[in-house]
């Protein structure tokens, strides 16, 4: 198949994003057919600031660029976003306006080859963690049963100036029972779950800024409940606490 016959597939994603992805079948295998913009380093930026991870460090968006076998390639990048509100700068690094709001996207593009959208939230600068809601005490049963040997939500809020909720804001729960810190691969007695019931230590904020996770304790033969449960759960920015992080928060753990 020659090059001028090759067959193009892009998706439409906005009237300022020409295409959200497009795929070259050809048979030239050095040709670069398709690209993919790496997941975030964090769900959200904040107005005013750049793009950051974890620990807070700048981090710099990443895309991988593929041949016609599948294999990864190296080549000229473009960052391109939906609307303003955002900016890159540098080549690779996504900065935030002063008075930028809501969702933005993102694609990746590279001679003619465009990535999917991704979308990243803008977000207000989060200020202090503080815990959210009333802790209902945890009265276990036996045999051992799901629904009832799992706690209300232990609930927190990030907050920002003013008195607003910050969403796609990450959060970590730590779990201690019986003078001990619970590993997050131990499920033998007693761990965090989300909504869903499954392990988990970490959680997204929501619309209002709220975040929660669930004590699941298992009743059999030979295991001993405790008679509380400890969460402690930490946020920050640029690296550093939260006012108010961490919060302590004690469930109260007792037979039905």
């Amino acid at each position: 198949m020659k090059r001028q016959a090759a067959i193009r597939w892009c998706g439409i994603i906005s009237a300022t994003l020409v295409a959200a992805s497009c795929i070259d079948l050809s048979v030239d295998p050095d040709e670069i057919v398709a690209i993919e913009l790496g997941d975030f380093a964090w769900p959200s930026i904040v107005a005013g600031d750049t793009l950051r991870d974890a620990s807070g460090a700048i981090a710099p968006l990443v895309a991988r660029l593929f041949d016609g076998d599948g294999d990864p390639v190296t080549g000229p990048v473009e960052f391109l976003v939906e609307r303003p509100g955002v900016r890159v700068v540098g080549g690779d690094r996504l900065v935030a306006d002063d008075t930028a709001s809501g969702t933005i996207g993102i694609i990746a593009s590279t001679e003619g080859v465009q990535s999917v959208v991704r979308q990243i939230e803008i977000v207000g600068a989060p200020r202090s963690l503080v815990a959210d809601g009333v802790i209902t005490p945890l009265r276990w049963v036996f045999s051992d049963n799901p629904a009832s040997n799992t706690s209300q939500p232990l609930g927190v809020r990030v907050i920002a100036r003013p008195d607003t909720g910050v969403r796609s804001w990450i959060v970590t729960f730590q779990l201690e029972a019986a003078g001990r810190v619970i590993s997050q691969t131990d499920t033998t007695q007693i761990f965090l779950v989300g909504d869903n019931g499954r392990p988990s230590y970490v959680d997204t904020t929501d619309a209002s800024g709220g975040a929660s996770r669930r004590v699941r304790l298992r009743i059999a033969p030979g295991l001993v409940a405790p008679d509380s449960a400890i969460v402690t759960v930490r946020a920050s920015y640029k690296g550093q606490p939260l006012t108010g992080s961490p919060v302590r928060l004690v469930l109260p753990i007792s037979p039905g």
